[in-house]
């Protein structure tokens, strides 16, 4: 048995895919070792949720710092004294003291410094200055673990424990959304709205195809977050003409409707630390180009067409291509579990780890 404090901070509120991880990661450890004694910090705001949400035996204490980073580094150690936990598992920015792991999303910051505001560097700078107090890094993929060791010129390892499909996904119901459902066909963009996502590359690649039009138009989901980037003009005439639609956020349904009839799942990241949206499309069995990375190499492995993400010629032929090689049939579906992602799994790899350091 071990007591745990976990690092809540984006409970209710803040980047969806952040929120998504540490609450899935709190859920899984819970359903996997009842055994253990787990306490989750959450924000004031977000107490009565969390403690509606987790079963009873999960405490569930305030937290009053922000942002995320100060909290972590600086009133997580407090808490986990006060609670009398044995380490604290934090996102991305480690603990000044106390026995802690920390679970690094990515350090493309220090990479890729352009794809970032001034503000954000300022901020995430802080994540690399005190990743060394942290007993045990965590990461998503080996790829992101690669670049973690490399820029953070950390003698500890990182330690890739991979992610899970979205829960409700699996289990909702597809639902059109407004104005798609007698389309003749969509390509499907999906993520955060911001440079690093590569959108212009995307839009322009698949107006050049020719085949965009309000009748075939490509979606894009997803809301604008970090350093944007502005759109080429003839994207923007495809947008106000109707052959580009930018849904913002959008339920489970529709979200699922969206996968299961896309002619065409589109991801060109620059890069990721994992990409979520990649399990999510291989469950619903789209047709997949995405960018030509190390970490989509890693996740999907033949199950793609990889290409060049910032070649438009190259993204318009394999955006061609896949529609017509998949016109009659579509590939089969495949679970994330069958390739070994899933929130029980890396909750099992992270216990061993922490148990057995």
């Amino acid at each position: 048995m071990v007591r745990i404090l976990f690092d809540g901070y984006w409970w209710s509120s803040g980047p969806y895919s952040n929120r998504q991880v540490l609450r899935e990661f709190v859920f899984a450890w819970e359903r996997q070792f009842p055994e253990d004694e787990l306490v989750v910090a959450v924000r004031r705001s977000a107490a009565a949720a969390a403690r509606s949400e987790l079963p009873g035996r999960v405490e569930v204490v305030e937290s009053r710092l922000s942002p995320q980073g100060i909290s972590a580094i600086v009133e997580l150690p407090a808490i986990a004294r006060r609670v009398g936990a044995e380490l604290v598992f934090a996102h991305n920015f480690s603990p000044l003291s106390g026995r802690s792991a920390v679970f690094v999303h990515d350090l493309m910051f220090e990479s890729n410094p352009e794809w970032f505001t001034r503000k954000e560097l300022l901020y995430f700078s802080l994540m690399t200055r005190f990743l060394s107090r942290a007993d045990i890094v965590f990461t998503s993929s080996k790829a992101e673990a690669n670049r973690i060791e490399a820029v953070a010129r950390s003698k500890k390892p990182a330690v890739a424990v991979g992610l899970g499909f979205p829960p409700g996904l699996d289990s909702a119901v597809p639902t059109p959304v407004t104005g798609l459902a007698d389309v003749d066909g969509f390509v499907l963009v999906v993520g955060r709205l911001n440079v690093r996502k590569n959108l212009a590359t995307a839009l322009s690649a698949a107006v050049r195809t020719g085949r965009v039009s309000p009748g075939f138009p490509v979606v894009v989901v997803g809301e604008p977050s970090g350093k944007s980037a502005e759109l080429p003009d003839e994207v923007a005439e495809a947008v106000a003409q109707g052959a580009i639609v930018f849904t913002g956020f959008i339920s489970d349904e529709e979200l699922a409707w969206l996968y299961s009839h896309t002619d065409l799942f589109l991801f060109l990241s620059l890069d990721e630390g994992f990409g979520i949206p990649t399990l999510e499309a291989l469950f619903f069995g789209a047709p997949i180009v995405a960018s030509d990375i190390a970490v989509f190499r890693e996740i999907l492995g033949d199950r793609a067409r990889f290409v060049d993400p910032l070649s438009v010629d190259d993204v318009a032929a394999a955006i061609m291509e896949t529609i017509d090689s998949f016109a009659e049939r579509r590939p089969e579906r495949v679970r994330p579990e069958e390739l070994g992602y899933s929130w029980d799994n890396s909750v099992l790899r992270m216990r061993d780890v922490i148990v057995g350091d």
